[in-house]
């Protein structure tokens, strides 16, 4: 005679149909990458004055969309600073972008009230070299992060780009700014070049990896005046 085996609980179907979809989210997809070569310069901004690149159209595509895209898995976190506001970040770390291979991070755009209840849920904050805490997220909150759309993008290329390239590439940019950030008289300070009507903003840095952000032109002054910010150092 055979023994019937108890049924699981509600809670423990719960608990574990939330695991089943936090691993979904944070692993690949079965799905190839992307076979069109999608380069930092391939940039258009439909008449609704929102960017595209890399694939996906920032407010519209979301971070599920990306991930699937690329079928890279991402670290979901919220990044919390005295002073700044605080953001979502899927750092998808070290990946290839078509031919190319970069560090990509992207912010996405959620209200204060969402984000401060998913802090609230969090039950560990581990500092980070900038200073900011990252905070863990509940199944609940990685599974409704997902759909949220992306708002900026972070491209940190493995290669480095000089000036004539990022001109080639780009354009001239409408302005470029010194950084004025503390260091030696000796030492040539870094510069922002910017392109307002490509929505990208990109830092360039002698002697390092420049680093290159996407934006809607909308929200070009906001990511310029730093209320919408860098990835946050890992």
């Amino acid at each position: 005679m055979f023994r019937q085996l108890p049924f699981p609980s509600p809670i423990a179907t719960r608990t574990l149909l939330g695991a089943l979809l936090t691993v979904a989210l944070l692993t690949g997809c079965d799905r190839s990458p992307p076979d069109h070569a999608f380069l930092p310069w391939d940039i258009t901004v439909n008449e609704a004055g929102k960017v595209s690149v890399f694939g996906v159209t920032l407010g519209e595509s979301t971070l599920l969309d990306f991930k699937r895209l690329y079928d890279q898995k991402a670290d979901l976190a919220i990044f919390t600073k005295a002073g700044e506001p605080m953001t979502l970040e899927a750092y998808f770390g070290q990946m290839s972008v078509g031919p190319l291979a970069a560090k990509v991070v992207l912010i996405a755009e959620v209200d204060t009230a969402t984000l401060e209840r998913w802090a609230e849920a969090s039950r560990i904050a581990d500092p980070t070299p900038s200073g900011a805490r990252k905070l863990s997220m509940s199944d609940e909150a990685l599974i409704e992060a997902q759909d949220k759309p992306i708002r900026s993008i972070s491209y940190a290329p493995s290669a480095d780009y000089d000036e004539e390239l990022i001109r080639r590439r780009f354009g001239d940019p409408a302005e470029i700014r010194t950084l004025a950030d503390g260091r030696d008289e000796d030492e040539e300070p870094a510069e922002l070049w910017l392109y307002p009507d490509k929505g990208l903003l990109i830092t360039v840095e002698p002697g390092d990896k420049e680093l290159f952000q996407y934006i809607n032109p909308g929200q070009f002054d906001r990511l310029l005046a730093g209320t919408v910010t860098k990835p946050t150092k890992r």
